[in-house]
């Protein structure tokens, strides 16, 4: 199958789930999926509720610090190289951790555009010349058991937005990972070592973006970019929508 069929079918699918969702808006209307209100997905009053990642940060992994550094303690230790930098748009606190949650456990597909709305928004503070955006990959089996992967929505409505190009298929997970939530720092690193591979004709020579809806220890991030730059990319970034803190 060629690379235009394989886009043609995604767009195609992205189509046909947006007209459901918009079918289904119109017969049952949305609530949103923090506080429940009718109306939005989510209401005005959850979004001012949401916290801003702001500066002081630490300039590699992007954790919040009392003072700007060039290299926080966490990541003096343990450094997400070959990621650098990591940013995100919020901080993970709620709301943000119960929308989140909506997004990749319950179906609420939908949330992926107004929670790139706020990666688009913060991007002029961290934006970088990138050339290519990759989806932080699920392994197929939970995509199909999923339906979608968060982190191609956020990256493929972040992109439509920025004037960037996404390439879901650059960047694969060939081992089905245990999910990361309750492990510790060590545990995830080995939970996602060798996870990922990636396609050389699709990086190669490139500045790669990887998109992803949390990072916590950074570790899925840091073994992305392992693959990412043992397939030939020039430097691979990470772009979060929120940052644990």
């Amino acid at each position: 199958m060629t690379n235009r069929t394989h886009l043609l079918g995604d767009s195609w699918l992205l189509q046909a789930k947006h007209l459901t969702n918009n079918l289904l808006n119109f017969i049952f209307p949305p609530v949103c999926a923090n506080c429940k209100k009718p109306g939005q997905l989510l209401c005005a009053e959850c979004l001012a509720a949401i916290t801003w990642l702001e500066k002081p940060i630490c300039a590699h992994c992007g954790r919040v610090v009392a003072k700007e550094t060039s290299r926080c303690p966490a990541c003096s230790r343990t450094p997400l190289y070959p990621v650098d930098p990591v940013r995100a748009a919020v901080i993970f606190a709620e709301p943000i951790p119960t929308i989140i949650h909506q997004l990749k456990y319950n179906g609420f597909f939908g949330l992926a555009a107004p929670l790139a709305n706020l990666m688009v928004e913060a991007w002029s503070k961290w934006h970088m010349p990138v050339d290519l955006v990759v989806g932080v990959p699920l392994h197929p089996q939970r995509e199909k058991k999923r339906g979608y992967n968060q982190s191609d929505l956020l990256a493929h409505h972040f992109c439509n937005q920025v004037g960037l190009n996404a390439d879901k298929k650059a960047l694969q997970r060939v081992r089905n990972t245990s999910p990361q939530v309750g492990l510790g720092a060590s545990e995830r690193v080995s939970n996602v070592a060798n996870a990922f591979v990636a396609d050389g004709l699709r990086v190669a020579g490139k500045h790669v973006l990887l998109v992803d809806d949390v990072c916590t220890t950074g570790s899925t991030l840091k073994a992305a970019a392992e693959a990412l730059m043992a397939a030939g990319a020039k430097r691979v970034s990470g772009y979060c929508l929120a940052r644990a803190l």
